[in-house]
């Protein structure tokens, strides 16, 4: 009598490679969510960059910086969704010049910069999700100096 082998997985051999698919999957989905928060994390930096731009040029030509007790910059039906000649502005305010069309809002929902001036400058505020050039995690404040952890308007 003669034993044929089976070509076939056993019950152990199965359970590891599952296991090994599973941990490699887990592997990948920690990956991509690490890599959008530091897309979200970059697109922060880079619509703080315009806006000072926008506030820098503002300041060139006014000597100040519009004077706000605090206002979310790009909501809608809040006033300042733009950067013109008087000031922030809504997007139906045709004042001229126009230094910043259309204020940039945060990567995910319901996200907005927060903004606030008096005689002593501005601070915009934003909160990064990951470590960046700035720092580890965390809210940060945009002065025309430079960035850091402080709301200088305080």
């Amino acid at each position: 009598m003669r034993f044929r082998s089976k070509l076939a997985f056993t019950i152990p051999e199965l359970l590891i490679a599952l296991l090994i698919v599973g941990i490699l999957g887990a592997v990948a989905v920690y990956a991509i969510n690490v890599q959008r928060a530091m897309s979200r994390d970059s697109k922060r930096i880079s619509d703080v960059s315009v806006m000072r731009a926008a506030l820098s040029q503002y300041w060139l030509q006014k000597a100040s910086y519009p004077l706000s007790e605090g206002v979310n910059l790009g909501l809608i039906g809040s006033g300042a969704e733009r950067l013109a000649g008087d000031g922030l502005g809504s997007l139906e305010d045709n004042t001229q010049p126009i230094f910043l069309d259309r204020f940039p809002i945060g990567p995910k929902s319901n996200e907005y910069y927060a903004y606030r001036a008096n005689e002593r400058g501005y601070s915009l505020r934003f909160i990064t999700e990951r470590n960046t050039a700035y720092g580890p995690a965390g809210t940060f404040f945009a002065h025309s100096s430079g960035v850091d952890n402080l709301d200088e308007t305080k």
